[in-house]
């Protein structure tokens, strides 16, 4: 009895205890982000300063181990270093992990919208450590998909401790991906805005916001508290107080549409290359650290995260002043452009051969070095002008990852947080428009929803009219029946059978088939007498007989609101006066019927030429493939 009270005192009950966890996730999330940051710097100190001998620059935000001694150059260990790195991170995700792999962000898009918010214990524990050998043997990648899939994962693990339903576990997955985001890159803000934003191209997450904000802010205070107040960056104050520099910004905002185009073409050529690629998946990363290795060797400004290198630039360490010659501002500005290209070809080797890393960082660094651009040729073309090419890196920065990830606002509230500035908030939102609007949708994110009409995740968002037109007897000519068991079962026995039901959650009849309860096996609480006795108990001792049935003169509307009050996977269709099971339809039964409804009135009574949006269009059509 105990136990069963505990988890009734923890259980999710309402949005306040939403909110609770979400505090928990929080300081969890932060937590797991210093000691997550705290082994990757400390990783890269022992290659690059102790064995490779080629000292990295740090953000400010960065930890940065110091050293006294600093091995010889070894350029050749330079080269083989991402290869051996591949290597090891092959070896962990063929045998232990498969999910370990790749940015990670995508990932926990594709729980959120298909697994209902589940990710295993093990994934950000092994994610973590296929990052850090990544990242620290020379791979071209970032912090941020990492990050957010250890976030996502301590959420789910905390959602399934606490037994939470399905709508419940998905918001806590991504209040911890908030609070991973918003602890690593000191963006409270940020984090819980990328969060709601990046799991769809069109649309935001707004029932998870105020629990994401929640979570992102308590790990930012706990990461802070622990790690010292400081942002990403430290910048000497940037403005934008000249209109006329607005004509460069929108330069930019086509530059970085052009170049995310290509980014995406590239990293999705590379994705299918090396899933064809017929060689043993172990292989396949270290071929893809070879490739970054000879890039390297040249330019070993693009790996890693390169966010250090940006800080040299902002403490004024390399030759961007506008007293410099004009050759010697065009040949800068033409290497900037350089190791954007070569950042976009490194990341692309790195993380679709198999590495683990984000592209949030990478995509900082391409947008950076093409404001770099803009901004220097800016600046030679009108030197009185005053231009400030650290206000051109910040808006490319952000422009730029809002354009390939389909997340204006997560580029504009990132890059504020992480510079503590929102003073170039108008060139941001203008650039970040231009670059957005041109790519036409297109995302680097293959798993992201157009809007929560295509999302699993938001059946109970559909429009309860038409539902509530739509008549049970009417719409099915008979019910499924293959699911429902009769009271006296043996729990046990109905265990043993779920693998060839294929089904987890169970109609419960009284001997005389009428309708007695609803059980899903998954979330079924024990007591400890009941697990003494467990062989011989019976459905009708632990069914839930809360969950009404439904008549046939109902409508689809009244079975989805039963669904989605009760967090359940079916419901019971009744005769009415008998109350004799007829069968159960399911919640994609109704999905399915609603989308059918839906596209025959598109046919019917709607020209797509006419809609003044092309959203609307592509929507429905989406439905008809």
């Amino acid at each position: 009895m105990l136990n069963s009270s505990l988890e009734n005192l923890f259980r999710i009950k309402d949005a306040k205890s939403v909110y609770f966890y979400s505090i928990i996730v929080g300081l969890l999330s932060g937590l797991a982000a210093i000691i997550f940051s705290y082994f990757l710097s400390y990783a890269e100190h022992i290659t690059y300063d102790l064995l490779i001998g080629l000292p990295r620059p740090h953000s400010a935000g960065e930890f940065d181990f110091k050293s006294d001694y600093i091995a010889p150059f070894n350029r050749w260990l330079l080269f083989f270093s991402p290869v051996l790195g591949g290597l090891l991170v092959g070896i962990l995700v063929h045998f232990f992990c498969k999910e370990a792999e790749g940015t990670g962000t995508e990932s926990m898009i594709e729980a959120f919208h298909l697994n209902e918010g589940r990710i295993k214990l093990k994934v950000p524990f092994l994610k973590a450590i296929a990052t850090i050998i990544t990242l620290s043997s020379g791979g071209s990648a970032g912090k941020e998909g990492p990050t957010a899939q250890i976030g996502a994962g301590i959420g789910s693990s905390v959602a399934n401790l606490v037994k939470a339903g399905a709508r419940a576990r998905r918001t806590l997955m991504l209040a911890g991906t908030a609070g991973g985001l918003g602890a690593i890159f000191r963006a409270p803000l940020g984090g819980a805005i990328t969060a709601v934003e990046v799991v769809y191209k069109e649309d935001i997450e707004s029932d998870a916001l105020i629990p994401c904000i929640i979570s992102s802010v308590t790990a930012y205070l706990v990461f802070t508290h622990l790690t010292g107040f400081n942002t990403v960056f430290h910048i000497k104050k940037v403005s934008f107080t000249d209109g006329y520099t607005l004509l460069f910004y929108l330069l930019l905002g086509l530059l970085n549409f052009i170049a995310g185009n290509y980014y995406i073409s590239i990293f999705n050529y590379l994705r299918i290359f090396f899933e064809k690629l017929p060689v043993h998946p172990i292989i396949r990363p270290a071929i893809g650290g070879a490739f970054v290795g000879t890039i390297g060797l040249f330019f070993p400004q693009v790996i890693g995260t390169g966010l250090g290198f940006f800080q040299e630039i902002f403490n004024g360490n390399l030759p961007v002043q506008s007293n410099l010659s004009l050759y010697s501002i065009y040949s800068t500005a033409c290497l900037f452009l350089l190791l954007a290209i070569l950042k976009m070809i490194a990341t692309s080797f790195t993380i679709t051969s198999g590495g683990s890393g984000g592209i949030f960082a990478p995509s900082l660094f391409i947008g950076g070095m093409i404001g770099a651009f803009v901004g220097c040729i800016a600046q030679a073309i009108f030197p009185k002008w005053g231009i400030s090419i650290s206000s051109f890196i910040l808006v490319g920065m952000g422009s730029f990852f809002a354009g390939v990830s389909n997340a204006p606002m997560a580029g504009i509230f990132m890059i504020c947080d992480m510079a503590d500035s929102y003073s170039l908030l108008l060139p941001l939102m203008v650039v970040t428009i231009v670059a957005l609007t041109l790519s036409k949708g297109r995302s680097i994110y293959r798993g992201q929803a157009d809007n929560r009409f295509h999302s699993p995740a938001h059946y109970w968002d559909m429009n309860w009219d038409i539902l509530d037109t739509m008549n049970i007897n009417d719409s099915f000519k008979q019910y499924l029946q293959h699911s429902i068991v009769p009271k006296q079962t043996l729990l046990s026995n109905l265990e043993t059978r779920i693998l060839d039901l294929q089904s987890n959650t169970f109609i419960v009849t009284n001997d005389d088939y009428t309708y007695y309860g609803i059980i899903t096996i998954s979330r079924t609480c024990l007591t400890e007498e009941q697990q003494c006795i467990r062989n011989i108990l019976k459905l009708e001792e632990i069914s839930n007989r809360d969950v009404p049935a439904i008549n046939p003169s109902n409508t689809l509307g009244d079975a989805l609101r039963i669904i989605s009050k009760h967090d359940v996977g079916k419901v019971a269709v009744v005769e009415g006066k008998t109350q004799k099971v007829l069968g159960y339809i399911r919640s994609s039964d109704i999905l399915r019927l609603y989308h059918q409804k839906v596209r025959r009135a598109y046919e019917k009574d709607i020209n797509c030429d006419n809609l003044p949006s092309g959203r609307v269009k592509k929507s429905v059509q989406n439905l008809k493939n």
